[in-house]
């Protein structure tokens, strides 16, 4: 799928795929709003998050989004794939070199990620990079008139 670079941020939060577990879909401005707050140079004082942009290496295409926001004691990790790179490694990948390089880089020990229940396939890419399951807070938030569990996965390094 080629995308165009000013479409980049809305394909993301347009597949339904992508959509099942994580949110309805959102108008344009606000995945808009919430793209051009992640722009600004970031560092472990900033209150915007780390947002990195995945890039496939054969067709230079980007492929999705990785990062982390931070509260100055947690590093709340997220990502998001286009359907047509689901299961093929890139988020385990990609979580693993942003929590290496948090750690590394910018001294930060303690991460969580919040998953919904039924979305195995990030819970195993949780696992993969150390996280275990900490917590479930049930019924937390509304996916296509559905209520779903939010299961709290934490790593301390």
């Amino acid at each position: 799928m080629l995308i165009r670079k000013d479409q980049q941020p809305l394909a993301l939060h347009r597949a339904p795929q992508v959509l099942k577990y994580c949110f309805d879909m959102p108008m344009e401005s606000l995945v808009r709003n919430r793209f051009e707050i992640r722009l600004p140079k970031w560092n472990t004082k900033s209150r915007h998050p780390l947002c990195l942009l995945m890039i496939d290496n054969k067709t230079k295409q980007p492929i999705g989004v990785t990062g982390f926001a931070y509260d100055s004691e947690t590093a709340e990790l997220g990502y998001l794939l286009l359907p047509e790179y689901f299961n093929k490694g890139y988020a385990t990948e990609s979580l693993r070199a942003v929590i290496d390089w948090a750690w590394k880089e910018c001294g930060i020990r303690q991460f969580k990620a919040v998953v919904t229940r039924g979305n195995v396939g990030s819970e195993k890419v949780l696992s993969k990079c150390g996280l275990t399951h900490t917590d479930t807070l049930p019924k937390a938030h509304t996916i296509g008139e559905k209520l779903y569990d939010d299961l709290i996965y934490t790593l301390k390094v």
